[in-house]
């Protein structure tokens, strides 16, 4: 009778959870969405979803990054692989300016789930620089930076 009673709360927690993904992701409404991520939470703390949504939520909506990226790491180091879990963390890591982290995120996402859509959207807007046209000279040589802008020009026509 418990084990029921605990199922039913923890698959209710889920269902919220999942409500509160859908507004986020759809309406964009951050202020229910975390609502709806501290309702499931409340119910089912122990979840690595909802713990990476309720620290997403309390970057993106409350400015909290520290306390979002411990609950998104919580999910992480769960072992339940999901690849939102680290777009979450890795986006996480963006509002605190920590590209390199970020980048580390996104790749291991992207290893769980290779055509993750909401992944290499953040990947492709980070921005990568090309390599230098002469490998031997250093990035900021003269040559680099001329040949650089010449063939950027012929790419994008």
């Amino acid at each position: 009778m418990a084990v029921d009673i605990l199922q039913d709360k923890h698959h209710e927690a889920l269902s919220i959870c999942e409500r509160g993904i859908d507004i986020l992701e759809n309406s964009n409404d951050k202020a229910t969405a975390h609502n709806l991520f501290k309702q499931a939470f409340d119910l089912f703390p122990d979840n690595p979803k909802i713990n990476s949504w309720i620290g997403y939520s309390y970057g993106i909506y409350q400015d909290k990054i520290a306390l979002g990226l411990r609950h998104c790491k919580m999910a992480v180091d769960s072992g339940v692989p999901d690849a939102l879990f680290y777009r979450n963390i890795g986006k996480l890591y963006l509002l605190q300016k920590n590209k390199r982290a970020a980048i580390g995120a996104f790749a291991r996402g992207l290893q769980i789930e290779k055509s993750n859509s909401s992944i290499l959207k953040e990947w492709s807007a980070l921005g990568f620089r090309r390599k230098p046209f002469f490998g031997f000279l250093s990035r900021d040589h003269f040559l680099n930076q001329l040949m650089g802008k010449i063939t950027w020009k012929f790419k994008k026509k």
